[in-house]
């Protein structure tokens, strides 16, 4: 990386590619371009605060481990930072001082079986596609800016904030004005693509109206602190027991606590601290007051949370407003949006954080081949601007309808994340063959082997949530319209069955690698069950069918999708079946009920 040297009025610089904002997204996107041959101008004025502070976005999830252990070269760093075992999600534990009976809980621990792990012959190949992390953002920021030193053809501008951005036509570059805080520098860059990393700034959204209106009422704001508070490991209250006998902690996991109309996320990092966050409906009254007041007052609403005390609190920070969508991700204008400048959806950072990386990639290829081969490929970005969105509206709705009365019902908290599990475990065929290509290339694209090649050319069509195996044919929007669909009539069955006293026994369901199928059979019978709950037995095959994870495919990952769809439509079907039976006999037996007109006598 160069520094531009002190720049006065009127001074220029020229790349193929302006990054614009240097947070992990914008950092993330100057290397990738830079391992790609291009010249890079990074533009972005950052203070020590920024610096510093604390950010959300610590849990990696999807792809974005893979991309930040490959084309950011942090493989060893995550590898330090703290491990995430997986992701669960409870709801009834407001003011219970442990997990019990009550408590519905849903799960899905990622960490491989050991006798997996000894099979692979690639072991930087496991890191990359199976080993997520819980990251410091400030610290991982910290280390890609140093990164930035090894690449030349970067040239971090870094006393200056982008001021004008003037796009150019075919034949002619954008102009990107920037200025520093304090109007000592100015400059010039000529760019043919630019990529707006800015944050909630959202430079090109606003300068191009590409805002998507979000008027269904649904609003949130978030409120997060960090904490130096270690977990006491010796506190038995946040074991889970599975059934098989089989223990495992809670809090290794990236654990989310939903109550009505919120959720608080609970993030182990390195260094034995804490990230605790709370994400609210705006429209609830009891959340309209100090943002700093509302947070401790969720909080205190749970005893095994009571280890958290303000005195311990290392930082502070809070969105009054979260959610905005755009319409565009790529332009055939020669611009891409990425990170919080494009989207964000309440604060579920971590898929946020993967969707970013995603779509810079998408970017990243149509890019590369404008500037190559001078071929803008329309089709390309057009496919992506549809799945992109649709991944939003997809992601929009796994959070939507959780911050509703349905929630307290616990088919539906059941069912509403196995529809979230089907959406990612149909993901992971394409994040395996990304990660493999990953793997091989490291990002460096002119270098890569055929295979690899038609490896990218394929998954420029599949590599999104909307576009995974089984239905990767339909239309982005269509698929997202689809799932929006489902859930809102989970939840309306949901809120008929609170509304008229149909009582659901709190459920649990947590699978594993070895154990990945939900017992959607058990679902009828959970009301009557000693043990409520789907969780699949783990099947331990004989030593010499241990899988390879690392040389291929494996054929149900393949087609993990296609296994789980009819599980789960059968499940949902269930619920329609079922709560049509309830709802018959509720009117039937109110009909029967009714009192009898008095007889009229005519004599």
């Amino acid at each position: 990386m160069t520094h531009a040297p002190d720049t006065m009025p009127g001074s220029t610089l020229s790349a193929d590619v302006c990054v614009v904002g240097a947070g992990i997204i914008g950092l993330y996107n100057a290397i990738q371009y830079a391992k790609r041959g291009f010249s890079v101008a990074l533009v972005d004025e950052l203070t020590p605060r920024s610096k510093s502070n604390y950010k959300v976005g610590e849990s990696l999830f999807g792809s974005s481990n893979a991309f930040l252990r490959t084309v950011c070269d942090l493989d060893e760093t995550i590898s330090e930072s703290f491990v995430k075992r997986g992701v669960w999600f409870t709801y009834g534990m407001e003011g219970r001082p442990a997990f019990d009976r009550n408590v519905a809980e849903f799960g899905f621990q990622g960490d491989l079986p050991q006798r997996w792990r000894d099979s692979m012959t690639a072991k930087k190949f496991g890191r990359v596609m199976f080993d997520d992390a819980q990251i410091v953002r400030p610290e991982i920021e910290a280390k890609l800016r140093a990164h930035l030193d090894d690449f030349p053809k970067i040239t971090f501008l870094d006393r200056g904030l982008v001021r004008d951005i003037q796009l150019g036509d075919d034949t002619t570059n954008h102009q990107i004005t920037w200025r520093s805080r304090d109007n000592t520098s100015t400059g010039t860059v000529h760019a043919r693509w630019l990529i707006d990393c800015s944050g909630r700034a959202q430079l090109m959204v606003k300068k191009m109206n590409h805002d998507v209106p979000l008027d269904d009422g649904f609003t949130t704001s978030a409120v997060w602190a960090q904490f130096s508070a270690p977990f006491d490991e010796s506190d038995d209250r946040w074991n889970f027991d599975f059934p098989d006998g089989s223990t495992i902690r809670r809090d290794l996991d990236t654990l989310h606590l939903w109550g009505n109309g919120y959720w608080i996320w609970i993030i182990r990092l390195a260094g034995n601290r804490i990230s605790v966050g709370v994400s609210f409906d705006r429209n609830r009254p009891e959340f309209t007051g100090n943002m700093r007041d509302t947070f401790w007052e969720v909080i205190k609403r749970y005893p095994v949370l009571d280890f958290l005390t303000d005195a311990e609190m290392l930082d502070f920070g809070a969105y009054r407003k979260v959610q905005h969508i755009t319409d565009t991700y790529v332009s055939a204008k020669r611009y891409a949006i990425a990170g919080d400048a494009a989207s964000i959806i309440d604060a579920y950072y971590s898929q946020g954080m993967s969707l970013a990386m995603v779509y810079s990639w998408h970017a990243a290829n149509i890019a590369e081949r404008d500037l190559r081969d001078k071929v803008l490929d329309t089709g390309y970005i057009d496919h992506v601007n549809r799945a992109a969105l649709a991944d939003w509206q997809i992601m929009r709705g796994m959070v939507k309808y959780k911050y509703g009365p349905a929630m307290s019902d616990s088919r539906f908290f059941i069912l509403d994340h196995l529809l979230d599990y089907l959406i990612f475990g149909a993901f992971l065929a394409d994040r395996f063959r990304v990660a493999t290509w990953l793997h091989e290339t490291g990002g460096y694209t002119e270098t890569e082997s055929p295979r690899a090649r038609e490896l990218r050319r394929r998954l420029s069509r599949s590599f999104s949530l909307s576009q995974s195996s089984p239905w990767g044919k339909l239309d982005p929007l269509v698929v997202a319209e689809k799932f929006d669909r489902y859930r809102a009539g989970l939840s309306r069955r949901a809120r008929w069955r609170t509304a008229h006293g149909v009582h659901l026994r709190p459920a649990t369901g947590v699978m594993r690698p070895d154990a990945p199928v939900p017992a959607i059979w058990r679902l009828p019978f959970l009301n009557v069950l000693r043990r409520p709950h789907i969780t699949p037995p783990a099947i331990t095959e004989p030593a010499f069918m241990s899988p390879d994870l690392s040389a291929r495919l494996p054929w149900l990952l393949a087609r993990f999708g296609s296994f789980l769809l009819p599980i789960i439509w059968h499940a949902v079907a269930y619920d329609v079946v079922d709560t049509g039976l309830r709802r018959a006999r509720h009117v039937f037996t109110g009909f029967r009920s009714r009192p009898k007109s008095p007889s009229v006598d005519r004599g």
